[in-house]
Parts: structure tokens; sequence; C-alpha cells
């Protein structure tokens, strides 16, 4: 093994080594979660004699907040204080100036860059870096063991699930995404004598691209709807589309029955990669995460925190008597009205100034700047509504080089433990439509997630006064709006990742994305909480769908009951939406949508999906439907913070 100990490792921080809350004002550091295995990984590199430094992004974060809260961590002190870095990773000129202060690099003094971000990570490799993209892998690729590689790990059937996940999470493989299979198949990173070891432990591995293909590239799962509706034999499917793009044909390094699995370089940006047919939730972005190999189902501390008729299992016979008081009713039906979410989705379209100062957002996405400005609005929005009772954050967290924020608020709990969210995302695209200029083209996403947005804002105000005349909740209520769920549920994935590092004690995600399209007579509407990878989350979350499904009537008499999923067969929209997020963190969630999927059973209705999804043509809502689906929404999580 060679030495190291003339090396050098520079941590990027948010996303990396801790998780990252800010004020809402963008300018004070709120939290810095530091991920449990942090401190280890440090321990071990400085153990073999490795410096430490930080290459990090601050913005507009004062650099002393930063030191403060890392020495607050018991971090600061791994660290040596000239190699700590605050700016811009978008060129090799920070990483060549850090080089330059740990006094150059040389045969014997090698330099490592450990970050979340492949655009970034790709800077540093043009700086001469040795790349990790997790701490995990830290110390054997700066040892030069071995190279990284993605991993298919498939898990023989019928093997204990709680075995093969410590025996996995004992090595130093980082999983990204873990699927339901005939056996569960897991996808990984590790270098080539980790993957030997777990050949050698009997697990079947396939080793996917070539060497050191993780260390500049992000693995996404591309679902080929097209291929899956035409069916085998017919030539449907999107793989020749790939071949089209510069490179793209060896970007696919693996196809299966859920779609394709492509390494997207840090330089490319997956929204090149819109497949024709594709349907809601067509890509997802695969991030390392270690608590992917913890026991599924198991991140509560204990069952008592999921309160009584949350539990499930003999408890489900408990949601008949669920009702809302007189008080309750009346105080929801008075802050969730059409008029309410119309507002609401006209200020966030473009249709009507957002702040008043004739500010417009003709686009949420995310490589648009008026995604910046939805952010600062839904801020404003939410520190409003809250009238000093909403604690208002931003979680940040970069995605393609760039630093995104989701937006948080906080009504604090009088006794129970638990927390209850409500959310939905708040970005846009209109990439389906031929030329589409992501920058600078209007994106309005009325319908997607334009309603579900707004859906979270009029929860907010009703929750907030249904706690002034009915009693505060004794549960906490988050309303939580995630950005760049549009490419691969990235915000929401970044947030989830951060609250099970944390263990945050969540109970009840209620997730509204597409509410507002309905157009033909009778109306129709879903409840989505299929898991495959866990029948205990899948149970959990399908309490949640039949608890709201049970509150329907009272709220929103004029709605029929939804269409739950999983019926007959599996959900069509497991892991499409942010539920997905939650879920696969051990966290019970349920997704709300207008009619999109066929199903769930054979007998049900046509789907009605809106023929301007992902267009600049999704400028159509219908409110009083959106208010109908928001109602029994908030009535579900009022239940659920309080009884």
């Amino acid at each position: 093994m060679p030495s190291v100990q003339e090396a050098v490792a520079f941590f990027d921080l948010g996303n990396t080594l801790a998780a990252v809350h800010v004020s809402s004002s963008g300018d004070r550091l709120e939290s810095l979660a530091i991920y449990p295995y942090v401190p280890r990984v440090l321990q071990d590199l400085r153990a073999q004699g490795v410096r430490l430094g930080i290459i990090s992004n601050r913005g507009s974060l004062p650099e002393e907040q930063i030191n403060e809260a890392l020495n607050v961590a018991g971090l600061f002190a791994f660290f040596d204080l000239e190699l700590v870095i605050y700016g811009a990773k978008d060129s090799p000129r920070i990483f060549e100036q850090a080089a330059q202060r740990a006094g150059g690099q040389t045969a014997e003094r090698r330099m490592l860059f450990v970050g979340e971000d492949a655009a970034e990570r790709l800077q540093a490799r043009k700086a001469g870096f040795l790349i990790a993209p997790h701490p995990v892998l830290a110390l054997s690729v700066i040892q030069q063991a071995a190279r990284l590689r993605y991993l298919r790990i498939s898990v023989p059937v019928h093997h204990a699930e709680a075995a093969w996940r410590q025996a996995l999470g004992a090595l130093p493989v980082v999983p990204v995404h873990i699927t339901a299979s005939a056996g569960p198949v897991v996808y990984a990173l590790a270098d080539d004598q980790t993957a030997a070891r777990i050949d050698d432990l009997g697990f079947n591995v396939d080793r996917l691209g070539g060497e050191d293909e993780p260390l500049t590239t992000d693995l996404y799962l591309l679902r080929d709807d097209r291929r899956a509706e035409s069916g085998f034999l017919s030539p449907e499917g999107n793989a020749t589309f790939l071949s089209d793009l510069p490179d793209g044909a060896r970007r696919i390094l693996s196809s299966a029955d859920e779609g394709l699995y492509v390494a997207v370089p840090g330089d490319h940006t997956v929204e090149s990669y819109h497949f024709s047919g594709a349907r809601h939730g067509h890509n997802l972005k695969l991030t390392p995460s270690t608590s992917l190999f913890e026991p599924i189902g198991d991140t509560l501390a204990a069952e008592a925190a999921v309160g009584s008729w949350l539990s499930g299992g003999e408890r489900r016979a408990r949601l008949a008597p669920l009702r809302l008081r007189a008080a309750e009713k009346k105080a929801l039906q008075a802050a969730v009205t059409p008029e309410r979410l119309q507002e609401a989705v006209e200020r966030y379209t473009g249709i009507r100034s957002v702040d008043g100062a004739g500010t417009l957002i003709r686009s949420r996405h995310i490589l648009h700047p008026d995604n910046a400005r939805a952010v600062n609005a839904l801020v404003a929005d939410l520190t409003r509504i809250g009238d000093s009772q909403f604690t208002v954050r931003r979680h940040r967290f970069t995605h393609e080089g760039r630093a995104y924020e989701n937006v948080e608020a906080e009504l604090p709990g009088t006794g129970l433990n638990g927390i209850v969210l409500v959310t939905a995302h708040l970005d846009s695209t209109a990439a389906r439509q031929p030329g589409y200029r992501a920058a600078i083209d209007p994106a309005p996403g009325a319908d997607d997630d334009g309603s579900g947005l707004a859906g979270v804002l009029v929860a907010a105000e009703a929750i907030r006064s249904m706690a002034a005349t009915c009693a505060v909740p004794r549960r906490m209520v988050r309303f939580a709006l995630f950005n760049a769920e549009e490419h691969g549920l990235i915000g929401s994935r970044a947030y989830t990742r951060d609250q099970a590092a944390v263990r945050a004690p969540i109970v009840a995600v209620f997730q509204m994305d597409m509410i507002g399209y309905d157009v033909q007579p009778g109306r129709t509407f879903e409840l989505h909480a299929g898991f495959r990878l866990s029948a205990t989350v899948q149970a959990r979350s399908v309490h949640l769908a039949t608890a709201l499904t049970a509150l329907v009537p009272q709220v929103s008499p004029d709605l029929p009951a939804p269409q739950l999923y999983p019926g007959d067969s599996s959900d069509p929209a497991e892991a499409r939406s942010d539920h997905y997020s939650f879920q696969v963190e051990g966290y019970a969630a349920c997704l709300t949508s207008e009619d999109f999927f066929a199903g769930p059973g054979a007998g049900s209705p046509q789907p009605e999906p809106n023929p301007n999804y992902h267009m600049p043509a999704d400028k159509e809502v219908n409110f009083n439907y959106a208010a109908d689906i928001t109602r029994a929404v908030v009535a579900a999580a009022w239940m659920a913070a309080t009884r």
C-alpha cells in the first residue's frame, strides 16, 4: 500500500460533510448538521498522516460563522487552518490555489478532492487532483489501492435483508440506488478491490462503465416509458435517441425493466436527456447515501413516535371515527378556497406580480433566473403567512455545479414527538417543447407543479389559522417546497438524506404534485403510496393515504374517493415524485395527484393526463378541483399533527 504521509485531502462542506440550513434572509447560518460517518473518516485519514483541508463555496455566509459551527461540531480541529479555502469551484483555479498552499503537487504529495457534485469534481480533476465522490471512499482513493467503478450488485433471493445490508455496509462501498426485483439489486460506488471482496461474499457483481467513471459523472435512471408501453420486440425505445447525442451511446451503462442507467458527465446537463413519450417522473438522479444500507423502515426511533392512528396494522379499523370537529372544519373551509389557490398560481406563473412591485415569474426552471426569484418569493410568503409563528429556512444543495435552495417553514408542536410534512416541488420545465431553451424560455408550469406549490402555501395559511382558533398542533408541522425535482428529485433527495442523517422523527409526508388538471366530466384523482422495497414503509404510506381517503367526504363532498395505488399491481408513480425520497429513507409518505396514470384496477376510469405536461402551454388549472384536493390533504395533515 503506497504511503500517504505527504497526501492532502480537501473536502467540500455542504452535502459532503454536513447538511446546511441558512436563515430566511440567506446570510446567516442556521445549522450545520454533521453526517454521522464524517468524524470517523476524518480520524482515519489523520491517523494515516493525511493533512486535511476544506474547499467550499460559502456564498454570502460569513466565514467566521462557518468556522465557528465546525468548531462547535468538533470538526474544525481536524483541518489545517491555512488549508481552509472558501470560493466558487467553477474552474480549476481554486483547486490550483489550494495545491499551492499545501506545498504543491508532487509524486509523493498527492492532492484529493472529496465532493458530491460531478461538475465541481471535474474542475478538480482538471487541476490534477485525485477524486472521491463520497467521504467513505476517501481513504481507499488516496491510498490508490484501486480504481472506482459503478457496480450493480445482485442479492441472491431469499436471504435476510438485515444480513446483506450489514455485510455491504461494513465495506468501503457507497450505495446510490436499490431496486426491488426477484432479489434486490444495489447500484453502488466502490473500488475494484472492494468489488472483488463483494464477489467473494457470494453476491453477483457487474462492473458498469469504465474505470474511474464515477469521478466526473453522476448516475441517472432515465425511464423509457415509450419502450415500456410499446412492449417486447417493438423498436420504440429511446436508447437510439441517446446515440444521437455527443458521446451519448457510451453513457448508457445498463438497461433494465425500470429504464436506462446513464452516466451523465459533470460538464453535461440531464436537461438534454428528455425522452420522447416521457411521463411524470421520468428521471431519477441516483444520489450516494450510506443510509440506504440501514434496515429500511426502522428510521423512527420507536413505533410509539408514530401515534395511534398512524401506526397501521390492527389500528386501521380506527380510521372510521376520524372526524374533524366543527370549529376545525369551519377554519379549514374558510382558508382553502379556489380564489386563494388561483391567486397563488397566478403569482408564480407570471400572470400577476409575485411581489406587488411588478416582478413577474415566467419560469421556475432551475436554469432560469426566475427560479431564484421564486425561492425568494416563497420565503417571503411563508414568513408573512407564519406571522412570527413559523421558522422559515433555506436548505442548500448543489446540482450540476450550481447552488440551489429548498424552502422550509416550521410550526412547532406542543408535546408529541414526530414531524408532519406538507410538500410540493417549486421548479418547472417545458422541455417537451422542440427547441426549448431553459435559461430564457417561459415554463409557467401552472399545473406542474404550480398547483402543488399553491396548495402548500394555502395549506400553510389554513393550518396557521386552525392553530390560532382550534389549538396549536401537538406535533410539529413543516411546509416544504423542493427545488430541481424535474432534474431527478434532486432537492428532495438532498433534503431527506439530511433528515435521515440526523434521525428526524418524520411520521407523515403528504406530497402534492399536479393537482390542477381536470377537464372531462366526472372528477377523479389519485393517491400513490406504493414502495416495493419495504412492506413496512408501504404499509405506513398506504395508511396515510387511507386516512386521507376517509376525510374526503367531510371536507370535499364534491370529490369522489381517490384511486388508491398500489392496486391490482405495482404503483406506476413509485419513485416518480418527491414522496419517494422520503420512502427510501424509511419514512411514510404518499403522493396526491390528478388522474395521471392508468388503473389502479381493471375497472378504473380512463386516466386524464395533462396534454400540456412539460410544455409552455401548461397554464390551465381547475381551481375548484385543486381546492377540493388541497382541503383533503390539509385535513389529513391536521389529523396527523393533532390526534
